[in-house]
């Protein structure tokens, strides 16, 4: 019975999330993936707990709102709710009201639970539930992602239970391969009778997300970012992290900032690192899970398979089908549904009218009908009286439409009409179809002496339209293959032959893909899969010489029906002469179709020395691909040819790679007057080195500098295409560890994002922004939205629209850190000298537009054509009290300086800061404190003019404390500040008294403050100006107050009470929030 009502009890829990329809995602900065973070600690040191956002207008110190206390945690070491059971986490449920804004709702689970609910039963569970709110940096509102719900019960070691988040892959069904992710049930098992094994995996669940794979060519010397799509062609879609694998020329690249990438999945784009810099012949593949909102899907997989001594036996399933009458997002009218039945499989008919009348929205982009006889088209209007529609807009490309994007500082994109056929976007939404797809294999291996038979079977039923019956004779498709090898041996030879026979329908649905990522490169087709009729002969001898020398041929014969015929033949050897270990690999491909006829030479050969130390190699490569039009007998521009010869050095130990550099020289030819002929040459150089590798030092370089020379300018594109990529990295540990140095300097080239954002309205509690209209027109401009101050007044988000524009940068990054400590360094046991402590942060990355420069490697360089700015540095000297004397004090200057490119304009922010604390304990219960700054504040934009200004602000700020008991402290401070605008007539002058009261007990603890702030203010208020020094309170005096208090009501339930009120002169704003946290 107890182990019956744990597993009870944990069920509970976890469908209890369900039941409260939260959302569950990863806690987390859906922009920085964990691993991509680097792992050396060049971070700016924490010196105070004040909370910075960086927005892209305007920094604004926030105040700190304490929620719950994180130090107040529960060990388990004892019996608790899940009884001996070994569980960690927590569960908040709270709520959020006040008298200026709605009620909202939080709730947060974390848990994580481990151990045996029987001696043949163990668990293993993670929770995450959270709904707080979110602001995301993406092109959706919230990043809504099942990253971590996982609970499993293992059963007699041979059986599993798996609920909650779910990774589901198959690689070993030939033609039926898939990666998925889903929130669902699984259940795996397996037996042994008799040495005959069987294995059973079956799962049921939701998917939330579309699987795609997506290739592109690289662009030279272009780092990234490159935007990934969906499989409709969607050009904003969110990708469900770490879904993605990344290969390049067929090689499988991992994710990092020290390895070879790092994606961004909130706005679906990825970044190549300087460790692997793309050149133009790179061709990527991307196979990625994206979101999808359109219906409720569900995913039912699984497989059967039996093992005996000489034979093997399988069965699979796949099933993933929409539900049509369950759509999510989509919010589908009767005659929506109608013209999806009339579409069929024709994705160019599921598109609708879009416009749909609606009342005035301040909040929307609302366009009025204008009428030209028979026919109308839409225009923005704001005229309150006019009968106004919500339109949506759908890109076509260029002169494939009748609207174009109009660049305006509204919120929101305002489309112009500019005449059929002269714009880019026509006024139609798109209507997605709900699909099935469903894939049953069967495959049978027999295992021959040395050799194996088999055959593999897949059946697929692929609906592209679950509303419309036609075309449902192009759903049904089949794909087989029967294989063969077997391995003879003489003296010390080793030959094996393998022949295969495959065949795929027309009307067969491919998950993923069935062969090699470059496929389709290999074969000359645009596709792995065209939806035509596939057969494929393939025969390979494989000959082992003394398992020193390799040789192996391989024959392809691949037909598309009545349209391809392609022979493709391969050569490879590896042999070993002396110290030479030496490759040669040559491919010829012959194809003919209905348009074209190619042909296709590949081939590589190299040499290596092998020494004690390293190695030498010589090597050499080329490829030649001629594809030529039947009925015309011109080469297509996609034609090609190159030749590269390198040499290369190693320099090794068993440690680590002291030196690896390789010099290259390429050739490429390009069409010409209907034949290849040489476009460029190029000079390359590549140097990796890991120079110092020590216990206190380490140092490491890597370098690629690729020069152009054309045969002729005219080639040439206005961007210089020579590119330099590479970094540094020191870091240092000097005089017993009393100095720290960390660096890193990278180079490289890309392209900078120019991103357009609009502000989205959000229910009480969840937004970030406000808009004052400070213009008095009724509309929503773009400068008129700030970081609010207060929580009832943030009712706006900011989210990226559907607009991105790319331009070429040189891109260089600079970080360092020192840390001293003046007593370490020279061993000093000086009390006064142990006392002082210096700190230097330093961040410099910067991006600028390319034209005809190869880099820019100043990291503190400041064009007019700059794309992108962060500029930060943080120094520090702290001198801290002892058990002596009571002085301590602290210097701090910061210096910031940003630029951001968005909206078609570029925004400058500049701060730089001094702060001075001096302060002086007379007892242990009383001190004082004497807090000073200085700041000179630049704001500059190339639109707003309102956001052009330059402000002097100072303050001073006496402040004691005092400790009335163990139990019960307070806090008295006075403070003037000053703040001037320079280049205008705004002028703040404010004196604050503020008392914090605290008092503590075991299971209590109650902080109390009360704040009287008087605002002597010359000039415009109503301006963002007068806002930003305002603070969002008002002129004359204000009040603030704060209580909050905590209550551990036993030893893991936690009820936090918060309380925030202040008056203005106006009206009096009370906001509460009340929680309660279960901690195991």
């Amino acid at each position: 019975m107890p182990k019956i009502n744990k597993i009870f009890l944990l069920t509970l829990i976890f469908f209890a999330l369900n039941l409260f329809n939260a959302q569950i995602f990863s806690w987390k900065n859906p922009n920085i993936p964990r691993d991509s973070l680097k792992k050396d600690s060049i971070l700016i040191s924490k010196i105070n707990q004040d909370f910075f956002t960086k927005d892209t207008l305007d920094f604004v110190k926030k105040q700190n709102k304490v929620i719950y206390d994180e130090e107040v945690l529960v060990k388990n070491d004892k019996k608790r709710i899940l009884g001996e059971l070994n569980s960690k986490g927590s569960i908040i449920r709270g709520i959020t009201f006040g008298n200026n804004q709605g009620s909202s709702v939080q709730s947060s689970m974390d848990m994580q639970i481990s151990g045996k609910l029987s001696p043949d039963v163990s668990i293993l569970a993670s929770i995450s539930d959270h709904n707080l709110p979110v602001q995301a940096d993406g092109y959706t509102q919230t990043l809504q992602e099942f990253d971590k719900i996982y609970l499993q019960l293992n059963i007699k070691n041979h059986s599993i239970i798996r609920a909650g988040h779910l990774d589901l892959n198959d690689e070993t069904t030939y033609f039926g391969r898939y990666q998925r992710r889903s929130m669902g049930l699984q259940f795996l098992t397996a037996w042994e009778k008799n040495g005959n094994k069987t294995s059973v995996d079956v799962s049921g669940g939701v998917a939330r997300s579309e699987f795609f794979r997506m290739r592109f060519q690289g662009i030279e010397g272009n780092q990234g970012p490159y935007r990934l799509t969906g499989k409709n062609g969607e050009l904003f879609i969110t990708i469900i992290s770490g879904s993605e694998q990344v290969f390049i020329d067929g090689v499988l690249m991992k994710r990092g900032e020290n390895q070879d990438y790092v994606i961004n999945y909130n706005t679906g784009e990825i970044t190549f690192t300087s460790f692997r810099p793309i050149y133009k012949q790179n061709f990527i593949n991307v196979s990625y899970n994206y979101t999808n909102r359109n219906y409720t899907r569900f995913l039912i997989t699984g497989n059967i398979k039996h093992q005996r001594e000489k034979l093997k036996a399988g069965f699979s399933w796949f099933m993933e089908n929409d539900n049509k009458n369950a759509p999510l997002a989509l919010n589908l009218s009767e005659e929506d549904q109608l013209q999806l039945v009339n579409a069929g499989n024709d994705p160019t008919l599921m598109f609708s009218p879009s416009g749909v009348e609606t009342e005035y929205d301040v909040n929307k982009i609302l366009y009025k009908k204008v009428f030209a006889g028979d026919s109308f088209h839409y225009e923005f209007s704001t005229n309150q009286t006019e009968v106004l529609y919500q339109v949506s807009f759908t890109y076509f490309g260029s002169g494939k439409g009748d609207y174009q994007l109009q660049q305006t500082t509204n919120n929101g994109r305002v489309f112009q009409y500019m005449g059929t056929g002269l714009g880019d976007y026509l006024a139609v939404r798109k209507l997605p179809a709900p699909e099935k797809s469903q894939v049953y294999s069967a495959n049978v291996e027999y295992a021959l002496n040395e050799g194996v038979v088999g055959t593999d079977v897949s059946l697929s039923n692929y609906d592209l339209n679950a509303f419309s019956s036609r075309d449902n004779d192009q759903n049904i498709g089949y794909a087989a293959r029967i294989y063969a090898n077997k391995t003879f041996r003489k003296n010390t030879w080793t030959g094996t032959p393998m022949v295969e026979y495959q065949v795929i329908q027309k009307n067969f649905h491919i998950l993923d893909r069935i062969n090699n990522v470059d496929f389709w490169r290999d074969f000359n087709l645009t596709n792995e899969f065209n939806q035509i009729t596939q057969n494929r002969f393939i025969f390979s001898f494989l000959n082992d010489f003394n398992k020193t020398s390799k040789i192996n041929y391989k024959i392809n014969y691949l037909e598309e029906k009545d349209s391809y015929k392609g022979i493709k033949n391969d050569l490879d050897a590896v042999w070993k002469i002396g110290k030479f270990n030496n490759l040669a690999a040559i491919s010829y491909l012959d194809t003919k179709s209905i348009d074209l006829n190619t042909n296709f030479i590949r081939g590589a050969v190299s040499t290596e020395l092998a020494g004690k130390k390293g190695s030498w190699m010589l090597g050499a490569a080329m490829e030649h691909n001629e594809k030529k039009y039947n009925t015309t007998q011109t080469l297509d521009l996609t034609s090609f040819s190159w030749k590269e010869l390198f040499i290369q050095k190693k320099i090794a130990d068993s440690v680590r790679t002291k030196l690896l550099t390789k010099l290259y020289f390429r050739s490429n030819d390009s069409v010409q007057d209907n034949r290849l002929q040489k476009m460029n040459n190029i000079v390359g150089i590549m140097a990796e080195s890991q120079i110092i590798k020590t216990e206190k030092t380490q140092l490491s370089t890597l370098v690629h500098y690729r020069k152009f020379f054309y045969e002729n300018q005219s080639f040439a594109t206005d961007q210089n295409q020579d590119f330099v990529v590479g970094n540094i990295l020191y870091n240092q540990q000097l005089f017993n560890n009393g100095m720290r140095l960390q660096f890193f300097y990278e180079l490289g080239n890309g392209q900078e994002a120019q991103r357009e954002f609009q502000y989205i309205k959000v229910t009480d509690g969840q937004g970030v922004y406000k808009w004052t209209d400070y213009n008095n027109d009724g509309v929503q401009q773009l400068d008129e939205f700030e970081a609010a101050e207060y929580a009832d007044l943030a009712q706006y988000i900011r989210v990226y629209t559907n607009s991105v524009n790319y331009l070429a940068s040189n891109k260089n990054k600079l970080q360092l850190a020192l840390f001293v400590n003046p007593s370490a360094i020279i061993s000093s046991k000086n009390e006064f000298v142990k006392r002082w402590n210096f700190n230097l942060s330093l961040l410099s990355q910067n991006s600028y537009l390319k034209n005809d420069q190869v880099l820019v490697w100043n990291p503190f360089k400041k064009e007019s054509d700059q794309l992108l700015r962060t500029q930060n540095i943080l120094a520090s000297a702290i001198f801290n009290s002892n058990d002596k004397s009571g002085w301590n004090g602290s210097y701090r200057y910061t210096d910031n300086d940003n630029l951001v490119n968005a909206n078609f304009s570029n925004e400058a922010h500049g701060q730089k800061s001094h702060f001075l604390n001096v302060g002086y304990s007379f007892t242990k219960s009383f001190r004082t404190d004497w807090e000073n700054s200085i700041q000179n504040v630049t704001n500059s934009s190339q639109v707003y003019d309102s956001r052009n200004y330059l402000l002097q602000n100072w303050e001073t700020k006496p402040k004691a404390t005092y400790k009335l008991s163990e139990s019960l402290q307070t806090e008295l401070f006075g403070a003037l500040r000053q703040k001037k605008r320079t280049d205008g007539v705004e002028m703040l002058k404010t004196y604050e008294i503020s008392g914090t009261l605290q008092w503590e007990k075991v299971k209590t603890s109650v902080r109390a403050n009360f704040s009287f702030i008087n605002n002597d203010f010359t000039g415009n208020n109503y301006s963002i100006v007068g806002n930003q020094m305002l603070e969002g309170l008002k002129v004359g005096k204000n009040q603030v107050w704060s209580l909050f208090i905590q209550q551990a009501i036993n030893s893991f339930i936690q009820l936090n009470v918060n309380y925030e009120g202040r008056n203005s002169g106006e009206r009096t704003i009370h906001i509460g929030s009340m929680q309660i946290r279960a901690s195991f």
